[in-house]
């Protein structure tokens, strides 16, 4: 049992020292209540350490995104964001380590293409505006000073396109966040609406979240 502890302990290193403890004494005291004291008779009760402790880190930033929720205290949308994308990446794991049904599996594929897709997508778009604007930017504003001094109008005319694409990028980086946390968002709802209906639950793991 001890080993089967330990094996869990191990993998939950994305927890405070205190949650750690918190979820090692727990199933410690539930595992010695049920008499059960071998490594394979835990994982007969509990499942192997590591589709336990993926559930366990799922918990945890099911509630941290839920207590985040409910602050008066507004978040940073990068901040909020990264929050989503780490809750729907936990929540992906727990249920690819967790044994489910066909239908489930195929739901947990569809939402992890749904999560790389986005991701590579918000990338790739980041990308391109920020490497075309800037650039038309960075032209107009040198083209602008180099000919502002024997034509003022056309450097005048050049120097507000620079500006006003730099301008524009930045207004685009704004909205392309702000579009990006809400897609975030979106995937971390459905994968707490996944998670909480289909993933099985022991005894201990059901009287841990009472």
């Amino acid at each position: 049992m001890n080993d089967y502890i330990r094996a869990v302990q191990k993998l939950l290193g994305q927890l405070t020292t205190a949650e750690q403890q918190e979820v090692v004494e727990y199933y410690r005291e539930y595992l010695l209540d049920a008499g059960i004291g071998t490594y394979e008779q835990a994982v007969d009760e509990l499942g192997t350490p590591r589709s336990l402790a993926r559930k366990v880190l799922a918990d945890y930033s099911i509630k941290l995104s839920e207590q985040a929720t409910d602050q008066t205290q507004p978040r940073s949308t990068v901040q909020a964001t990264k929050e989503s994308v780490r809750t729907v990446w936990l929540i992906i794991l727990a249920l690819l380590s967790t044994p489910v049904t066909i239908p489930i599996l195929i739901v947990v594929l569809a939402l992890f293409m749904a999560f790389a897709a986005v991701i590579f997508s918000l990338a790739v778009a980041a990308l391109a505006v920020f490497l075309s604007v800037i650039m038309i930017g960075a032209m107009g504003i040198f083209v602008g000073f180099t000919t502002i001094w024997t034509t003022p109008w056309t450097g005048t005319f050049y120097l507000g396109i620079g500006l006003f694409a730099l301008g524009a990028s930045w207004i685009g980086w704004l909205i392309l966040k702000w579009i990006g946390s809400k897609i975030a968002w979106a995937l971390s709802w459905a994968a707490k609406k996944i998670y909480n209906r289909f993933i099985p639950r022991s005894r201990a793991e059901r009287g841990r979240k009472q």
